[in-house]
C-alpha cells in the first residue's frame, strides 16, 4: 500500500508539472529565427536580415552570415547539457530486487550574454538587446530505478523525464548502469560503476536533439549514528550532444497562403517584401534550415552524495562542464562550438524500496 501510495504520489506531480505549462510560447522556447543578423528591417517587417530580394520584392535566396552556424552549434553544445541526463546515484546498484521513485530539480548556467542565445523567445532581430534567458536555467523531472540480475549481475536500469521551466521542453530520459565492483563494505575500496544514457527533446518544431552519454563513477558507503548511510560519489561524463535543424520561417510576418489568396487592392506587399509577391507562393522560398553538423561532445566532472534512511533518500550533486570546442567537419564553413564553461547544481528525494 505505501508504494502504492508514493506512485501515485509522483504521477499527479508529473501531470502537474504537464499541465501547468502554457499555450503559449515560454522566454525559454527555441526560435532559431532569432540568431539571424540583427539590422534595419524594411517596413519595420519582422524578417531575417539573410533574406535577399530582387525587383519589386521576391525572394531570390537566403543567405546566412559567416557566423550563423557556429552560434546555432554553441546554442545547441549548451542546452544539451542543460537537458543531458544527469547521473546523482551512487556507483552501487539497488540489488536485483530493489525499486526507486524519485523527484528531480537541477539548475545549470548558460552563458546568457553570448549572441547565440538570442535563438530563444526572448529576444528578436528587431529587438536584440531584449530580454535574455536567465543565467541559470532550471528542470524539474521525475524518474523510476530498478535494479535487475539479468542480463548480468549489479545491473540497475531506469527512465524519466525532464523539464525546463518557462518553455515546452521536455527530454524523456533512460539508462543503464554496470556495477564493476560493489558491496565490499569492510574494505577500503570504493565501488565502480559505468552508466550509458540517452535523452531525446522534445516540445520544439524546430530542433531535434539528442544526447547520449557514458558515466564511470567511484562511490563509498558509510553508516551513519547506526540509522543512516551516506554515499560520497564522484566520477566523469562524455556527452554526445547531436543536433538537428528543421525548416523554419525567415518572414513570420508573411502569411503565405494569405498572399497566394489575396485580393486585388489590399495592402499585403507592405509585409511582403513588395507587390511582386502578392498572389504567389514566393514567401516559401524564406524557409531555412541550417545544414547538419557532426555531434558535440562535451565533458562533465560530478561529485555528490546520497543519505538514505530508511526506505528515505535524498541526493545532491555538483558538475562542471568545461568549455566547448569541437568543430563541424562536414563543410569547409567549419562550425565552431564557442559554449563557455557550465556549472549544474541538481537535488533528487524519493524512495527506495
Amino acid at each position: 500500500m505505501r508504494r502504492s501510495r508514493a506512485l501515485a504520489g509522483f504521477v499527479l506531480a508529473g501531470l502537474a508539472v504537464s499541465g501547468s505549462r502554457a499555450a503559449h510560447a515560454g522566454a525559454n522556447d527555441i526560435n532559431l529565427l532569432n540568431l539571424c543578423t540583427p539590422g534595419a528591417q524594411a517596413r519595420n517587417v519582422l524578417e531575417c536580415t539573410w533574406v535577399q530580394r530582387g525587383t519589386g520584392g521576391t525572394i531570390t535566396d537566403v543567405r546566412p552570415d559567416d557566423e550563423a552556424e557556429s552560434r546555432f552549434r554553441s546554442l545547441m553544445s549548451e542546452l544539451g547539457v542543460v537537458m543531458a541526463p544527469r547521473l546523482l546515484v551512487p556507483a552501487e546498484t539497488l540489488g536485483f530486487a530493489g525499486f526507486q521513485f524519485s523527484a528531480e530539480v537541477g539548475t545549470t548556467t548558460i552563458n546568457h550574454n553570448q549572441p547565440y542565445w538570442n535563438g530563444v523567445e526572448g529576444v528578436s532581430p528587431q529587438n536584440p538587446n531584449g530580454q535574455r534567458p536567465d543565467s541559470w536555467l532550471t528542470t524539474v523531472g521525475m524518474f523510476v530505478r530498478k535494479g535487475l540480475w539479468l542480463p548480468l549481475p549489479a545491473f540497475e536500469v531506469g527512465a524519466g523525464f525532464m523539464h525546463l521551466l518557462d518553455s515546452h521542453l521536455m527530454s524523456w530520459q533512460g539508462y543503464a548502469k554496470f556495477a564493476l565492483h560493489e558491496g565490499f563494505y569492510d574494505w577500503p575500496l570504493p565501488s565502480l560503476a559505468v552508466r550509458g544514457s540517452a535523452s531525446y527533446l522534445t516540445g520544439t518544431d524546430q530542433v531535434r536533439m539528442t544526447v547520449t552519454s557514458v558515466d564511470v563513477v567511484l562511490s563509498k558507503g558509510f553508516g551513519l549514528f547506526k540509522t543512516s548511510r551516506i554515499e560520497p560519489f564522484g566520477g566523469w561524463s562524455f556527452l554526445w550532444i547531436r543536433a538537428r535543424s528543421n525548416p523554419f520561417d525567415l518572414t513570420p510576418s508573411c502569411d503565405a497562403y494569405l498572399v497566394r489568396t489575396a485580393t486585388p487592392g489590399t495592402t499585403l506587399g507592405d509585409y511582403c517584401g513588395g507587390e511582386a509577391q502578392r498572389g504567389t507562393t514566393n514567401d516559401y522560398n524564406a524557409n531555412y534550415g541550417f545544414p547538419d553538423q557532426d555531434s558535440i561532445t562535451r565533458h562533465r566532472f560530478f561529485a555528490g552524495a546520497k543519505l538514505k534512511f530508511s526506505v528515505v533518500f535524498i541526493s545532491a550533486q555538483y558538475e562542471l562542464v568545461p568549455a566547448g570546442h569541437t568543430r563541424d567537419e562536414r563543410r569547409a564553413i567549419g562550425a565552431r562550438d564557442g559554449s563557455g564553461k557550465q556549472e549544474g547544481l541538481s537535488l533528487s528525494g524519493g524512495f527506495d524500496f
